[in-house]
């Protein structure tokens, strides 16, 4: 029975994870299909600029809600079933498999997002100081540039150092440092334009 209840919450994370939110957004209200701007992404940075600011935030919201819904599923599936983990490393385990469904959404040929959001949502409830260090990098990044990916990418690092220095239990520590990389490779077209010298 835990060993099931394990796989259903895991299932069930990734499942509200792959909630392709921006896509379903702009599709309802604009008529557009948000992965043919652009750079085609469906998050609230292509969403900014294929359909403006209002649908930018209102996809920002979503992500941010269905990662935070993915670990709340979790602490309940916890409290009320006889899972054999420890509860840190569970509620991670879970937070890290709903940024992977953002990321492969099911629902548009496994070419979802880079996770960004879904990631404060999904840590925000098991590691709030270092959710809130790495949002904190990020504005304060801004002052310095203006290319998102940047600071996006910093605040995926920052996510995880903050956790490991702060020592955090071995979940948060692994699972974090998980999304960090994911993110990175997430990344990897604006790593290559940054190199170029072609990144706006």
């Amino acid at each position: 029975m835990g060993l099931f209840m394990i796989l259903a919450s895991l299932a069930l994370s990734f499942m509200l994870g792959s909630i392709p939110s921006g896509y379903l957004i702009v599709k309802k209200f604009k008529g557009i299909d948000i992965r043919n701007v652009g750079s085609g992404n469906i998050g609230s940075t292509n969403v900014k600029r294929g359909a403006g600011k209002g649908f930018s935030i209102a996809t920002q919201a979503a992500d941010v809600i269905k990662g935070a819904a993915a670990v709340l599923m979790a602490m309940a599936i916890y409290k009320f079933s006889d899972i054999n983990l420890d509860r840190n490393f569970f509620l991670a385990m879970n937070a890290f498999v709903a940024i992977l469904g953002h990321d492969y959404t099911p629902f548009l040929g496994f070419n979802g997002g880079k996770g960004v959001n879904t990631t404060l949502g999904a840590f925000v409830l098991i590691e709030p100081i270092s959710v809130f260090a790495g949002v904190a990098i990020y504005f304060a990044l801004a002052k310095v540039t203006k290319i998102v990916s940047i600071r996006s990418m910093s605040l995926g690092m920052a996510l995880f150092l903050v956790t490991l220095i702060k020592g955090s239990p071995l979940g948060s520590v692994i699972f974090t440092l998980f999304a960090a990389l994911l993110m990175l490779y997430r990344h990897e077209e604006n790593i290559r334009r940054l190199i170029r010298g072609e990144e706006k």
